[in-house]
């Protein structure tokens, strides 16, 4: 895992300037790191960018930091990949958040579905703040540098009649045999004429017991293509990241680099 990463939300950084670090950052950087005067962490804006931040006060109370210069780190893959995720238990939709975001999503949405409605209620200002932690919290841990965007609940039926021109809308269901993945991604990129590459791909994972018939054909007429993941039934939450990786890879925006702690 990078030591001393820390995203810093909510407030603008400025090269030069001294700010005082969050009250859980610091902890992070005092009694967890025990970091010193002197010794130098990175902070992340979520927007691409990284400052050197040198320590010139550490307190019981307070950490100081000066920063440096911003730089830039690992650049925005070139095309989004927004997941939009059937509800599930908690420990699973965190996970599907957590390694979504170690994989390089741009964007997460909750999704109502017939078969999710209750867990969405669920869905309150407590959880989602827990939600953009462990998304923050993964980024940290990755090494990436551009926060995914998370998007309160919403259902089927409004996320596909937003579908944007141009994006390519992918729903893999067990009932689909011909179509994989990797070939509706190679079809579409083949019909870009110009630009050959989709600016933007929308995945739809079906919740536990995964998406109705009726979702599915909801889905084909608003534009989705039904994709296979293969031969064998997998969780919903083994699903979406399988589908989020074959899909960064297809695009050659895979950002997987090494394993971490």
């Amino acid at each position: 895992m990078p030591a001393g990463r820390f995203l810093i939300q909510g407030s603008v950084l400025a090269a030069g300037g001294e700010r005082e670090l969050p009250a859980e950052v610091a902890h992070q950087a005092r009694d967890v790191l025990r970091l010193a005067p002197g010794d130098t962490l990175r902070l992340l804006d979520g927007a691409g960018g990284e400052y050197p931040a040198a320590l010139v006060v550490v307190e019981r109370k307070r950490v100081v930091v000066r920063l440096g210069a911003r730089a830039e780190g690992h650049a925005e893959p070139a095309a989004r990949v927004v997941l939009y995720q059937g509800m599930l238990k908690a420990a699973k939709f965190e996970w599907v958040l957590q390694k979504g975001t170690e994989l390089g999503v741009a964007a997460f949405v909750p999704l109502v579905s017939e078969r999710a409605v209750a867990a969405a209620e669920e869905a309150g200002e407590a959880k989602r703040r827990r939600w953009q932690s462990i998304i923050a919290e993964a980024l940290e841990q990755c090494g990436g540098c551009w926060l995914p965007e998370l998007h309160a609940p919403q259902p089927l039926t409004t996320a596909l009649a937003e579908l944007p021109p141009g994006a390519v809308a992918l729903i893999p269901w067990e009932g689909e045999r011909a179509t994989s993945l990797r070939a509706a991604l190679a079809t579409a990129v083949g019909q870009g004429g110009a630009s050959p590459q989709p600016r933007e791909v929308r995945l739809f994972i079906g919740p536990e017991g995964g998406f109705a018939a009726g979702e599915i054909a909801l889905a084909v007429r608003a534009g989705a293509i039904p994709v296979s993941l293969g031969p064998r039934i997998l969780r919903s939450e083994t699903a979406a990241v399988v589908a989020a990786a074959l899909t960064l890879d297809a695009l050659g925006e895979s950002g997987a680099r090494g394993l971490g702690g």
